[in-house]
C-alpha cells in the first residue's frame, strides 16, 4: 500500500513539474518574442526648437513628467528599479546624455523613444513609460527633446539589464509593465498645443504621469516591495478626496498631508515642480473621478 502511495505521489509531483516546465517554456517563448519584436512605425516629423524659452519649458515638462525623477537630475544617474538582489531582474534607468555610456540620439530617435517606447533598433525599451509620455502635445514634446539634447554629456555606464524567471512570469500575466510599447497606439496623432487652463481637462493632461504608480484609474495599487507602503487611491474616493484644493497644493510644497502625516520617500511630491495652477487643475480632475 505504501509503495502504491509513493508511486502515485511521484507521478503527481512529476506531472506538476512537467506542467510547470511547459508553462515556463511558453512564458519564456512569448516574453522573448515580445522583447525582440521589431515594430514598423511611421515616425512623426517635429521641428525641435533651439531657443531658451523652449529649453526652460522642456526642463519643466521633464521634471513633472518623471524624466528627471527616473534618470536623475543630470539625466545620467538613473534610478535602480530592480537591483541585483531582486527576483525580477536588473533594471536601471539609462544614462540618456551623450556622454560615454549614454546614448547618441537624433531627433527621430527621440521621437521613436518618447512617442513609441522603442529603441534605435525599433525594439521595445524596457520599463520606459512612453505610454505616459506619448500623449504630449507636439509643442511640449518638441520642448522636452530640446531640453534633453542640450544636457551636458556625463560619462556613466549603466549595468546590463536582465530579466529573471519571476520577471518574465509577471510580464506574461500582465502584472509587470516591462514593455510599455505594447500599450501604445502607434498610429495615433497628437494635437499641436494644449493650453494651460485651471480646469479638469488640463488636469487630466497632466495627471497621466500619476498612473505609473497609482494605476490607470487612480485608485492605487498594492505595495511593490516589502518596505514600500501600499500605493493610495488619489481619486475623490480616496483620502485626498477629503482635502480642499489649497490643502492638496500644500501637500506638494511641504511633503505633509493636512493631517500632519509626513509622506514617505516613495511619494516624492516635493520633487515635482508643478505650479500652483497646474496642481489646482490636477485636483479638479481627480475630484471628478468617482
Amino acid at each position: 500500500m505504501l509503495k502504491k502511495i509513493l508511486k502515485w505521489t511521484g507521478i503527481v509531483l512529476g506531472s506538476l513539474v512537467l506542467l510547470l516546465l511547459v508553462f515556463y517554456g511558453v512564458v519564456y517563448t512569448q516574453t522573448e518574442a515580445s522583447i525582440n519584436k521589431v515594430y514598423n512605425v511611421k515616425l512623426q516629423q517635429l521641428s525641435i526648437p533651439d531657443d531658451s524659452a523652449s529649453y526652460v519649458a522642456g526642463r519643466h515638462i521633464a521634471e513633472i513628467r518623471g524624466c528627471v525623477g527616473c534618470h536623475g537630475a543630470n539625466l545620467a544617474t538613473g534610478e535602480v528599479f530592480a537591483d541585483e538582489n531582486s527576483p525580477i531582474g536588473y533594471i536601471q534607468a539609462s544614462n540618456i546624455t551623450a556622454g560615454k555610456g549614454g546614448i547618441q540620439y537624433t531627433d527621430q530617435d527621440w521621437i521613436r523613444a518618447l512617442r513609441h517606447g522603442l529603441g534605435k533598433d525599433n525594439k521595445p525599451l524596457w520599463f520606459m513609460p512612453s505610454h505616459e509620455i506619448c500623449g504630449l502635445s507636439n509643442q511640449d514634446m518638441a520642448a522636452v527633446i530640446s531640453y534633453v539634447k542640450k544636457q551636458p554629456p556625463v560619462d556613466k555606464t549603466t549595468p546590463q539589464k536582465s530579466i529573471k524567471p519571476l520577471g518574465r512570469i509577471l510580464t506574461f500575466v500582465g502584472e509587470f509593465p516591462l514593455l510599455p510599447a505594447e500599450e501604445i497606439n502607434h498610429n495615433a496623432t497628437y494635437v499641436d498645443d494644449v493650453k494651460m487652463v485651471v480646469n479638469a481637462d488640463y488636469g487630466k493632461y497632466l495627471a497621466v504621469t500619476c498612473t505609473g504608480c497609482h494605476s490607470a484609474n487612480f485608485k492605487g495599487a498594492p505595495s511593490r516591495s516589502p518596505e514600500q507602503p501600499p500605493i493610495p487611491d488619489i481619486s475623490s474616493t480616496g483620502h485626498p478626496g477629503n482635502w480642499t484644493q489649497q490643502e492638496f497644493v500644500q501637500v506638494f510644497h511641504t511633503g505633509k498631508t493636512p493631517e500632519g502625516r509626513v509622506l514617505s520617500k516613495y511619494t516624492p511630491v516635493k520633487s515635482f515642480t508643478y505650479s500652483d495652477d497646474e496642481l489646482k487643475a490636477i485636483y479638479l480632475f481627480l475630484h471628478e473621478l468617482k
